[in-house]
């Protein structure tokens, strides 16, 4: 109390005590008009808190269940992902094997061919022997042969004389 008189020692008392009265009086319907209007309010809104509440527990349910969903599709998701990279691992696997397959059958073709050319000269050589030799036994030299089938005259010779020892 007495701070409070040295407080008002320096000012007019009467004044000063007189503000302090008024402000005392305004704090207190401030707070009264306060509690009144939260009293009111408090019922109202009671209803208002409460389906907030219920809003708010109803949001959290469908954040849980979506959660729940998401992981669930995103484990599908890997699970999906895994299987196609296994796919691709077996497709590439499937595909080296094809390209080594067809390496192997290009190189059959090749050597069929290979052989097929080589049993064709045989055939040839083959025909152009037994041309020589029926030449031969119409009666013509062996270099006329040599000029009729356009072969070395060596040749002609050789195969003549093969001919001749062959039993």
């Amino acid at each position: 109390m007495e701070s409070l008189f040295q407080l008002f020692e320096n000012q007019p008392s009467l004044s000063s005590l007189s503000q302090i009265v008024l402000d005392l009086l305004i704090l207190g319907l401030l707070a009264a008009v306060f509690l009144a209007r939260r009293r009111r309010i408090s019922k109202k809104d009671g209803e208002v808190v409460d389906s907030f509440q219920k809003i708010i527990e109803e949001t959290a349910t469908i954040s849980r269940d979506f959660e729940l969903n998401l992981q669930q599709r995103q484990n599908m998701i890997q699970q999906v992902t895994a299987g196609l990279d296994q796919r691709i691992m077996e497709a590439q696997k499937m595909c080296d094997r094809l390209e080594q397959s067809m390496r192997q059958m290009v190189q059959l073709n090749t050597d069929m061919e290979a052989k097929s050319t080589a049993a064709g000269n045989a055939r040839t050589r083959s025909s152009d022997q037994q041309k020589i030799v029926l030449l031969a036994q119409k009666g013509l030299s062996a270099s006329d042969i040599a000029k009729n089938l356009k072969k070395p005259l060596g040749e002609v010779e050789l195969i003549l004389n093969l001919q001749r020892i062959s039993p």
